[in-house]
């Protein structure tokens, strides 16, 4: 397969450094169940647009979600999980449509926020959360459907959430499994709608990258009794601040140059 110009002329530590970024975040997703998306995507926008750093992470999550969504399907909320899926696949038709025409520096500037928001949550430490109320699940699900499409990063605002709706830790992690699973698929059709994944380069990488993210995902697996829930959430929130960082003032700089 010959390296779509696009790839060719990128200098060879920046190109080095894609596969790094996708064995980091899928190490993660395979440590935790989460993580893929929120790290490589803000570290992949250094790289490529938006428009090509999501669906590029995103299809690479659509398998590796479904092994896990398949393997936990027993344990599953159905419940839950049914009440959250139309505001979220709303939220997606809104975000995908954002990914197309929002403009880049725009969405730079939104995915930095975004990122040094949730970065920050998470440094803040646990916390105990009250029961959601049900009707809470709209505005939480499009919010979530929108940051999936247009940062690929809503599993952890469904996350949050379902965790002040399911007590038993088995539940949640197959629901959220579940739910990460039909967002990713989804999101991939409506990528693929808008010809997003149509990209020669897309299609190289997705293809060259997907040894790398199995080799991530079986690092995870070892290290997923190794490590404390809480040393791995401090290294993503100082990732995500880090990054987060970056991408504001690479934003603000190109917005002060127009």
């Amino acid at each position: 397969m010959p390296i779509p110009p696009l790839l060719a002329d990128l200098p060879w530590y920046v190109a080095a450094a894609i596969p790094l970024v996708l064995i980091t975040g899928y190490t993660i997703f395979g440590a935790t169940g989460f993580g893929s998306s929120i790290v490589s995507v803000p570290l992949l926008a250094h790289i490529f647009p938006l428009a090509f750093a999501v669906p590029l992470v995103t299809t690479l999550d659509a398998v590796a979600a479904t092994g896990s969504g398949v393997r936990l399907r027993r344990s599953v909320a159905w419940a839950e999980f049914r009440r959250l899926l139309p505001p979220a696949l709303i939220g997606i038709a809104l975000g995908a449509t954002l990914i197309v025409k929002l403009p880049s520096v725009y969405a730079v500037l939104a995915l930095g926020l975004f990122v040094t928001t949730y970065g920050t949550y998470l440094l803040a430490g646990p916390r105990t959360l009250r029961r959601a109320p049900a009707w809470l699940v709209w505005p939480v699900g499009v919010a979530g459907g929108i940051f999936s499409a247009l940062f690929g990063s809503g599993g952890p605002v469904y996350m949050i959430y379902l965790s002040a709706r399911i007590t038993d830790k088995a539940a949640l992690r197959a629901t959220s499994a579940a739910v990460v699973t039909i967002s990713a698929w989804v999101r991939v059709a409506a990528f693929a709608s808008a010809g997003l994944l149509s990209n020669p380069a897309l299609i190289f990488l997705a293809v060259t990258t997907f040894p790398v993210m199995l080799l991530g995902l079986a690092l995870g697996n070892r290290l997923h009794h190794r490590l404390s829930g809480a040393g791995v959430l401090r290294l993503i929130a100082a990732l995500l601040l880090g990054n987060g960082v970056t991408l504001l003032v690479r934003a603000l700089a190109e917005l002060r140059g127009d």
